[in-house]
């Protein structure tokens, strides 16, 4: 093929394949640090440790490059080789991936215990290594080998590979995230890199060209200035590109933790990011392509850019600062629709990239120029392979120093500051390297106007730190009260801020909330009673739990409320990010137990990193991490983290998990608890406010729950502050047991959740950006009917009237109104008693009161509709005794006697439900679907035909919601009940036994 091809065509077909290589590159690296993330837990260390070894690799491979390969004579066809062994390498990372793994975990991590995070970072590096230094050799190799027997100018070449190559980086990076992950999860996107670093090889092989021995380097006697000032310039510029690779990746880092706070933690948001970095990179070695042959000094040329890239950097962070007002007018102008969050992606991508470009811009000059530079002054083809090998090891440096030492010291705002100082100290150094004169005019004004600006950054610059904490990616709303932030840090792998009004304390993560308190004299927040219940149900549920898992700190109310137990000896609790706990402190009051109390251990690491390591069994482990369309997050609530779970408990230990259904559809919250049923086959599920799950999970069925938190000393006004007073109160919280989570399972057919399939993290920004609710479980209850308490022989519970505290639950709420209902209707009140007072529920109650008394005349039809509406509040949530009284239908005819047949069946179907009387229910709700009042009103033939199917399958008919919905389903449209029509065909798909075991 190379000899069909001329010089120009040459060129451009490997430029093209190149391109193709940096795209394959950035799924690796995107993908890598997914792999790498469930080694090392948090995506910020994933990142870290992808970003510094990627580069590491890379740099070793240039140099490897530079001292041995570059003697061969066909350096194209060499290239070829690595690509292809790159590719292949791709094709079997998932394998190994997985062989690694299960090593790990099974042997080395338990073996290790306490030097188990060394092993995780050296291991998950060695993993990737071999690719990394193969791709490190790449772009010398191939650089080298275009030069040879080249005319073209050095700059223009090494310019045009460099754009090639970011350009298909940036792409990569994009491609990867929006394409390649849904498609085929992590092993697919591997596959299909894999498959193009082959199909690079093959090509490049094609066009490899004649064999071509390398141009000698000048010698000392040709030099432009002898043999001592090419070394000279070669210590400069190595020691320039090193400082100004560590710079540019110092901005990367501290541009994608600042924006994190405005856009919010995702995987999109990350790689969108990346992809804009990498973009402006692409642009700059595009220019250097362009101008490089008018360039008369690239050295120089170089140092101008660098003082420029300074500047730009300084001038990033008020335009940062301006994000955060920038996304909430965004998402002001948007719909909250899927529509709307493509084009809030894409909105925040030239966001990010306003902020980026212009530096990066830069930054992407400065490779290409140095090489050039270096090659016109005499040097030999090995000085492309240091400059690049100098400018990976910069990467490394930047990456290391800026996480670990300048972010936790500084903060990220100043780090910005800093590392643009650098950029300038380097280009000052540059050009006075370069031309040993005096401080011309130019650079001498290029430096003040750089110290100005550095000033006045500094000065009136710098983002608000109130804003950063407002989560304005939720909410759109990036209004802050400076004097409400009483804590703020930027820890390593995250910002952790603390608002307080005074009366309520939010702990927040990067802006997102973690955690919100009241002092315990004032009413709780919505946040208290999930914190509450996941330390004292397994309390309740466990009869000794000695040693126990927490993962999370939060505000550490959970761990306070454990320890209040004395049968626990210990308490693991297992955080990524110090600061958190540090910030927590200010809950101290609450939480006194989590810090103070001997048995309480923090331990910052990886949460499956951490239980891998551990040897001796839990009795419990409790999992409240943060959301997990949180990047990172995800991870812990896989199959794969819940089988480690189970095998770091004991025979009879129990998980537990909380999780939200705000900002979450049905269908991916049936992958997570696909993933948690498929290893703990045992569960009870329980709402603790309007929109948070507890899970108790086990491998055998769970035990009724004792009443020992509430024998606690401790514990015991806690719980009653909460509405949690008695057993009683708890299990008014309950939503089901194993076989409503299995037949919400069979409702949404598909996959677990896994880590190597991560559709929630990919899926769930979408969610919340749309404010979407996963209601069907919550639905399931809150829309009255006697399903559950039907089919799994659990009678409904009598517990009178909820307290005022007990308001917060949703569920204790809607038992109280039924309550006040039935009692208002039963004992002849006028107007209900307190809680439905000017609501619906109370117009209902009050209207048919008045119709009881004869005080007003009724109109059937409204009369049915009315009745239908309070048994939708009453018959799920009212004990037997109670809901007999109120439907007595023989009462209703004594005091309504002139009420119409159909009436009279609506009646009598609502007696049957109430006395469990199923024959009957059937009979009665036939009656009502086929009489043609109702013909219109199609909620309340909805409600009937649900009471139908029920009453065949309690009846012990499996096949009754099917035949219901056949005779009866076209005339009854699908409404607000249609979950529960579906709920109960799902039930009889599975042969779910009507009392089945727990």
């Amino acid at each position: 093929m190379h000899e069909r091809l001329g010089p120009a065509a040459r060129l451009r077909t490997l430029m093209a394949l190149f391109a193709l290589s940096g795209f394959s590159a950035l799924i690796y690296q995107s993908i890598w640090t997914q792999y790498l993330g469930l080694v090392l837990g948090h995506a910020a260390h994933a990142q870290t440790l992808v970003l510094a070894l990627f580069m590491g690799g890379m740099a070793l491979g240039a140099w490897g490059a530079s001292r041995f390969a570059l003697r061969w004579r066909r350096l194209v066809l060499v290239y070829a080789v690595a690509e292809a062994l790159i590719g292949l390498a791709g094709l079997g990372f998932h394998a190994a991936f997985q062989a690694y793994s299960a090593f790990s975990e099974h042997t080395m991590l338990p073996l290790l215990g306490a030097h188990a995070a060394s092993w995780a970072w050296l291991s998950a590096g060695a993993l990737i290594a071999p690719q990394t230094v193969l791709l490190g050799a790449t772009f010398p190799l191939l650089a080298a080998g275009l030069l040879r027997g080249s005319q073209r100018d050095a700059s223009e070449q090494l310019g045009g590979l460099y754009f090639a190559n970011s350009l298909g980086s940036a792409a990569g990076a994009l491609a990867s995230t929006f394409l390649l992950l849904p498609w085929g999860g992590l092993p697919g996107a591997l596959a299909v890199a894999g498959a193009l670093n082959l199909l690079v090889a093959a090509g490049a092989a094609l066009a490899a060209g004649p064999a071509c021995a390398a141009r000698p380097a000048k010698s000392d006697a040709t030099g432009p200035a002898g043999g001592g000032a090419l070394r000279r310039l070669g210590l400069i510029v190595m020691a320039g590109t090193l400082l100004s690779s560590a710079a540019s990746f110092g901005y990367e880092i501290g541009w994608v933790r600042m924006l994190n706070q405005a856009l919010g933690t995702t995987l999109h948001g990350f790689e969108l990011m990346l992809a804009a970095f990498i973009g402006g990179l692409a642009l700059g070695g595009a220019w250097v392509r362009h101008k490089g042959a008018s360039i008369a000094d690239p050295i120089r040329y170089a140092g101008m850019a660098q003082l420029a890239m300074g500047v730009a950097a300084l001038l990033s962070i008020p335009l940062l600062a301006q994000s955060f007002d920038a996304v909430a007018w965004i998402m002001s102008a948007l719909g909250r629709t899927d529509p709307g969050y493509v084009l809030y992606r894409w909105a925040t991508a030239l966001l990010a990239l306003a902020v980026m470009l212009p530096a990066a811009f830069l930054a992407g000059m400065t490779l290409p120029l140095f090489t050039a530079g270096l090659l016109r002054a005499g040097a030999g083809e090995r000085a492309i392979g240091r400059v690049y090998a100098a400018n990976t090891l910069g990467a490394i440096l930047g990456v290391l120093l800026t996480v670990h030492a300048l972010i936790p010291t500084l903060g990220v705002s100043l780090t910005l500051v800093a590392c643009a100082v650098l950029d300038v100290l380097v280009g000052v150094a540059l050009l006075r390297g370069v031309s040993p004169r005096r401080w011309s005019a130019t650079v001498l004004l290029a430096s003040l106007a750089a110290l100005l600006v550095a000033l006045a950054v500094v000065r009136v610059g710098l983002p608000d730190r109130a804003k950063q904490a407002t989560g304005v990616f939720r909410h759109g709303n990036a209004v802050a009260r400076p004097d409400e932030l009483v804590f703020f840090k930027d820890g390593a792998t995250a910002t952790v801020s603390v608002r307080s009004d005074g009366n309520t304390s939010i702990i927040s993560t990067n802006g997102k909330p973690d955690a919100a308190l009241r002092g315990f004299e004032q009413l709780p927040t919505a946040d208290e009673p999930t914190m509450l219940m996941l330390g004292a149900l397994p309390l309740a549920l466990h009869p000794n739990p000695r040693r126990v898992a927490m993962v999370g700190w939060g505000s550490g109310l959970s761990t306070h409320v454990a320890l209040a137990s004395d049968r626990i000896e210990r308490i693991d609790t297992l955080e990524i990010e110090p600061t958190m706990h540090e910030a927590a402190r200010w809950f101290m009051a609450r939480t006194a137990r989590a810090y103070q109390d001997p048995r309480s251990r923090v331990h910052f690491d990886d949460a499956r990193r951490f239980l891998a390591s551990q040897t001796e069994p839990y009795d419990l482990i409790i999992s409240e991490p943060s959301n997990p369309w949180v990047s990172g997050v995800a991870s812990l609530f896989t199959q794969e983290f819940y089988g480690q779970a189970r095998r770091r408990l004991a025979a009879d230990g129990l998980f537990v998990q909380w999780i939200h259904l705000y900002e979450m559809s049905d269908a991916l919250l049936a992958q997570m608890l696909r993933a948690l049923q498929l290893e703990f086959p045992h569960a009870e599920l329980y709402l603790t406010n309007t929109a948070d799950l507890v899970i108790a999970a086990g491998t055998r069925p769970l035990p009724e729950p004792s009443t020992t938190p509430w024998a606690l000393s401790k514990l015991h006004p806690e719980l009653s502050r909460v509405g949690l007073a008695t057993p009683l109160d708890l299990q008014l919280r309950r939503l089901g047991g194993s076989a409503m989570l299995r037949t919400f399972l069979r409702m949404h057919p598909g996959q677990p959740h896994s880590d190597f399939h991560p559709t929630v993290a990919l899926q769930a920004p979408s969610h919340r950006f749309a404010g979407r609710n996963a209601a069907q479980l919550k639905q399931l209850v809150t829309l009255g009917l006697p399903l559950l308490p039907t089919l799994e022989c659990r009678p409904t519970l009598g517990a009178g009237l909820p307290t005022e505290a007990a308001l917060g639950s949703e569920l204790a709420r809607l038992h109280r109104d039924a309550h006040e209902a039935a009692l208002a209707l039963t004992e002849g009140q006028a107007q209900p008693a307190l809680y439905v007072r000017n609501t619906p529920l109370a117009e209902t109650v009050a209207m048919l009161a008045a119709l009881r008394r004869r005080a007003i005349a009724h109109d059937d039809s409204a009369l049915a509709m009315q009745l239908s509406y309070l048994a939708g509040y009453t018959l799920g949530f009212l004990e037997p005794p109670l809901a007999r009284r109120l439907w007595d239908a023989a009462a209703w005819r004594a005091e309504l006697p002139d009420l119409p047949p159909d009436v009279q069946s609506l009646l009598a179907l609502y007696e049957a439900v109430a006395r469990a009387d199923w024959t009957q229910a059937q009979t009665r709700a036939a009656e009502v679907l086929a009489a043609q009042r109702y013909a219109q009103a199609q909620a309340l033939r909805e409600q009937v035909m649900v009471l139908g199917q029920l009453a065949g399958l309690a009846a012990g008919d499996g096949s009754a919601p099917a035949r219901w919905e056949q005779q009866w389903g076209k005339s009854v449209q699908r409404g607000s009940r249609a979950v529960q029509r579906d709920f109960l065909r799902a039930w009889a798909d599975g042969k779910e036994p009507r009392c089945p075991a727990p």
